[in-house]
């Protein structure tokens, strides 16, 4: 949308340029004429100086103001928010809770592709993909109305290690998990048979990773933010709306980069090569190369690996999903050694350009703590920053469970972790990671 400036303006600036132009032109014959006279045409000289300067800054304003009246609008993203997992539907009762069966499946899949607040983490093929590639228990349970419909889900994971812990987590390993259910008493039926098997299983506390406060009077953390931008329907759009120093970055990144590739298990290699040399600089035990590959083929024609490289090495790499509209970054890492060459920025760009292609809505670039350096990054792009609840089912008496990086009984672990050869972390990680929410 053009932004309109006033045609009447615009004509009085023309036609008095027009006229200033004039009696230039008239100023500057009289000149010459005094000149030939023998008369002084200094005051003459003082007149014609100054109504070229006014020419010169009339010139300015009536160009400033046709290209305001030619240059389109400048997108800006719009308000977003994370849609409701427990929405408000009426449901035919009574209402069940079983745990899902091989043929109820499909059935479990169906309502996660309909329920506005899903996520592709919610989808039965990850629980699957979990139990499979780690061997922990897995419980998918779902509520059924009193048709058999399937009107809520709750994925729930067994985390079991002498470390750290016995826990359940829905999700573990992503951003996102919790209920969905059609109403907040088929979201407490849900929650409550979940915490009817952390009983059975002795374990401390279920967590739940959603993305608002549904009022379920339950403990919450909420450290943690999540980045989401609403995508325009073209590159241009985007680009435009960027500052100039975001825009210098990308193109500084353009020119060393001589490679970029999306696509899937074929770059499995280069990926892990980054991957876990990044992880293992922070000090994170990381995934092994199979939790990857048997993740792409779980979310085959959901998810993509992303390789930049620099004289033909691979610098930069990350892991995209995409899922009803939204293409979601879990994982991103670059080598510390090319931080000057502003890999990072010029792969986001790419990454963002392909979720247009693709035709997504938004694009989120996956979540961290409000003081971290990643927080600023995020959110240079224009990306919102929306809130993160982790709901705790616990004990009676029980406190929030501590178990994150920032706990400085972990803080000697990851020291010593940093200083690990890339293959003895590659090694060891895996190992650790499994039973690390």
């Amino acid at each position: 949308m053009a932004m309109e400036v006033p045609t009447t303006s615009l004509e009085s600036s023309k036609a008095r340029l027009e006229q200033l132009k004039s009696i230039k032109g008239r100023l500057s014959r009289q000149v010459g004429n005094a000149r030939k006279c023998g008369e002084s045409p200094e005051n003459l000289i003082t007149d014609l100086r100054q109504v070229s300067a006014e020419i010169k800054k009339l010139s300015k304003q009536l160009k400033k103001q046709l290209n305001e009246c030619q240059a389109p609008e400048k997108w800006t993203p719009s308000p977003i928010e994370i849609p409701p997992a427990i929405v408000d539907k009426q449901v035919s009762g009574p209402v069940r809770v079983e745990a899902c069966t091989d043929a109820m499946k499909s059935a479990a899949d169906a309502y996660v592709d309909h329920h506005a607040g899903a996520s592709i983490w919610h989808r039965p093929v990850i629980s699957d993909f979990i139990e499979n590639t780690y061997g922990h228990r897995t419980r998918y349970l779902c509520a059924l109305d009193g048709n058999a419909q399937v009107v809520g889900v709750l994925p729930v994971i067994q985390l079991r290690s002498r470390f750290f812990g016995n826990f359940l987590v829905s999700m573990p390993y992503f951003n996102y998990g919790g209920v969905l259910a059609d109403n907040g008493d088929v979201a407490n039926m849900l929650i409550n048979a979940a915490d009817q098997w952390r009983e059975t299983l002795d374990s401390e506390h279920l967590e739940m990773r959603l993305g608002r406060d549904y009022g379920l009077g339950l403990p919450q953390k909420t450290d943690k933010v999540t980045f989401w931008l609403p995508l325009p329907d073209d590159t241009e759009q985007l680009w435009g709306s960027f500052q100039p120093k975001l825009r210098s970055q990308i193109r500084r990144g353009e020119r060393e980069m001589t490679g970029f590739a999306i696509g899937g298990p074929e770059l499995l290699g280069e990926f892990y090569r980054v991957f876990s040399e990044n992880m293992r600089d922070l000090g994170t035990p990381v995934y092994g190369r199979e939790f990857f590959q048997n993740l792409l083929n779980s979310l085959k024609g959901h998810a993509w690996l992303v390789i930049a490289r620099i004289d033909g090495q691979a610098a930069g790499c990350a892991f995209l999903t995409s899922y009803r509209g939204r293409m979601e970054v879990p994982w991103a890492s670059t080598l510390r050694r090319y931080n000057h060459s502003a890999i990072n920025m010029v792969m986001y760009w790419r990454m963002l350009e392909y979720a247009i292609q693709q035709n997504c809505d938004v694009f989120d670039f996956g979540r961290c703590s409000r003081d971290a350096g990643t927080y600023r990054f995020k959110q240079q792009w224009g990306a919102q920053p929306l809130k993160l609840y982790w709901d705790y089912v616990l004990p009676q008496g029980k406190s929030l469970p501590a178990l994150n990086p920032d706990n400085p009984k972990f803080k000697l672990l990851i020291a010593a972790w940093q200083r690990l050869p890339v293959w003895v972390a590659n090694l060891i990680g895996p190992h650790v990671v499994k039973v690390l929410p």
